[in-house]
């Protein structure tokens, strides 16, 4: 019985997301920059899941599955946020 709820779980989880997507944001320096980032994808309802790394420099979130996010809405949430978007990967 455990493993039908796992895969049904499982299952679920990938009708639920559209895409991982991966944006390299140049600029961030502290806390408060990965704070700024956040605060402004979270603006967004097409995304979920965001998590921004200071480390690595990198935002990553779920799209919602039927609202894919277009580069040019990331790349204005992060310039909002007072950052640039070096690159955007989705997988």
């Amino acid at each position: 019985m455990r493993i039908s709820y796992l895969f049904l779980a499982l299952v679920l989880s990938f009708s639920v997301f559209a895409a991982r997507v991966e944006v390299d944001v140049k600029g961030m320096t502290c806390g408060m920059c990965v704070s700024a980032i956040t605060k402004e994808l979270e603006l967004i309802e097409k995304t979920t899941n965001i998590s921004v790394n200071l480390e690595d420099k990198k935002a990553r979130f779920d799209e919602v599955k039927g609202k894919k996010i277009s580069d040019s809405e990331i790349k204005a949430a992060a310039q909002k946020a007072g950052y640039e978007v070096v690159k955007i990967s989705r997988k």
